[in-house]
């Protein structure tokens, strides 16, 4: 367990009374950085063509197991995106950023849902529904399905 030392004490109260997060004292260190723990899929992993996005599932090991995650950053796209491994066969693709503070999504298996990565975490069914938080819609979900050719290109609309 970590000792906690009048310093840290003083320092945690006072962030929390300006409505900042001090990393490492709690999960809230997207609170300042907008940033979750979701690897980026490399830009050698997918190709951007028309309005398709396609991810090359060899080449992006965090979507191999059911639960596993990433996040696609990229100018073309109307808007960064995560895409989530939710079953066998089944993948889910929605937008990154919440929509109450742009602090980007993860996916919780575990729970069946996205969740903020900030302090608030509202959270997202996997359809992209809001559930409950601070955010007042909803995550835009994209088409998914794999590529019937091969089944080992996965092909998100927007």
């Amino acid at each position: 367990m970590k000792r906690l030392t009048r310093r840290s004490l003083v320092v945690a109260a006072a962030a929390a009374s300006t409505g900042l997060c001090v990393c490492g004292l709690n999960e809230g260190c997207a609170t300042l950085t907008k940033k979750g723990k979701t690897l980026r899929l490399a830009p050698e992993a997918y190709t951007v063509e028309g309005h398709t996005l396609s991810v090359l599932l060899p080449r992006a090991p965090s979507l191999n197991a059911v639960g596993g995650a990433v996040k696609v950053i990229d100018a073309r796209l109307p808007t960064p995106l995560i895409i989530a491994r939710t079953g066998a066969a089944d993948y889910a693709a929605v937008s990154l950023l919440c929509p109450h503070r742009g602090v980007e999504v993860e996916y919780r298996h575990e729970q069946r849902r996205f969740r903020c990565a900030s302090l608030g975490h509202s959270t997202f069914g996997e359809d992209g529904a809001l559930q409950k938080g601070f955010a007042n819609t909803g995550l835009t979900r994209f088409g998914v399905s794999l590529d019937p050719a091969d089944n080992k290109r996965l092909l998100i609309t927007y």
